[in-house]
């Protein structure tokens, strides 16, 4: 008698048991079988419906959580969620810094995403987000009066993140899930470097506020010619500082 619980599912006969899991898992998911927020089967009844060994459930639900589609709460079973990969990328951000030069190469990725951003808010920015960016401002300036760099770092991490999710796209917010972390690294690593006086920090904080300033002027040429201009500021401090060419 066919299991009752499946839901869809079948049992697994092919080899590689976890990777036939993910392929069903993903099918579930298009087929609008799965949606986010959906708990999952326990791992017994998972055994059950995929007939397969424990071990081979655990090492489904591991790999679905490193790519983000899975969240594991301890002792609260499993949940899908909306697609976010950033685990992963965080996993594998340091084999990516070993190369040479990929510190500066990111800025250009920053700069090109941004950019497109700005592209897609047109002739004015929400209110909503114009809040949001006056809160992000406030929070820099506190931490340049507390000389707090890890403040400030993440003032300058979500300042950049709003940037991209007040454009509305949703393609270039998945972008962002793909790249937030390493966003982090190089927005943390180069203020490191740049945070060295004071004169610096405060120029950082000055090229946010001026660009928040632009954006609520509705000035987005502006704003656009601000951003560029920051970037390449850090780009070239980083540059100088790091010894990189």
């Amino acid at each position: 008698m066919k299991n009752e619980r499946s839901g869809g599912f079948k049992p697994v006969v092919t080899k590689k048991i976890y990777q036939e899991i993910l392929e069903q898992f993903v099918e579930m998911i298009i087929a609008g079988k799965l949606v986010t927020g959906q708990k999952l089967p326990s791992e017994r009844e998972l055994v059950d419906i995929f007939n397969v060994s424990r071990p081979s459930i655990r090492e489904a639900l591991r790999v679905l959580e490193i790519i983000g589609l899975v969240e594991i709460q301890s002792g609260g079973g499993a949940y899908l969620t909306e697609l976010n990969i950033a685990p992963f990328i965080n996993l594998i951000s340091p084999l990516l810094f070993l190369k040479k030069d990929f510190h500066l190469e990111l800025f250009d990725l920053r700069e090109l995403i941004e950019r497109r951003a700005l592209d897609l808010l047109g002739e004015r920015i929400e209110d909503a987000y114009l809040v949001q960016f006056g809160e992000i401002i406030e929070r820099m300036k506190e931490a340049l009066a507390a000389d707090d760099p890890e403040m400030g770092a993440e003032a300058d991490i979500a300042f950049h993140k709003t940037l991209v999710l007040a454009s509305g796209s949703y393609i270039l917010q998945k972008t962002l899930d793909l790249v937030v972390t390493l966003l982090e690294h190089s927005i943390r690593g180069s203020r490191t470097l740049v945070l060295q006086n004071e004169e610096d920090s405060a120029q950082l904080y000055e090229d946010h506020q001026a660009i928040y300033l632009a954006l609520k002027a509705e000035k987005m040429a502006e704003a656009a010619r601000l951003v560029k201009a920051h970037l390449e500021m850090v780009r070239r401090l980083y540059r100088d500082r790091s010894g990189e060419e």
